[in-house]
């Protein structure tokens, strides 16, 4: 990573992907499929998403 903020970001952004796909998954599992759960699917995939983009645009090694 190229500052210790940018990592900082990138382990925020995808704990909040993962926390929200468990969740989503879970209940989904657990209760059964409503729109709310898949939102929260969604909205887990898309911060995954771009977690995955940030952390790759930002890991070191590129500018070598």
């Amino acid at each position: 990573m190229d500052s210790p903020e940018s990592e900082r970001r990138c382990h925020v952004l995808i704990g909040i992907a993962l926390v929200l796909l468990t969740i989503g998954i879970g209940y989904d599992f657990v209760v059964g499929t409503k729109l709310a759960d898949f939102v929260v699917i969604i909205a887990g995939l898309f911060i995954g998403w771009v977690a995955f983009l940030y952390c790759l645009g930002h890991a070191s090694g590129w500018g070598d």
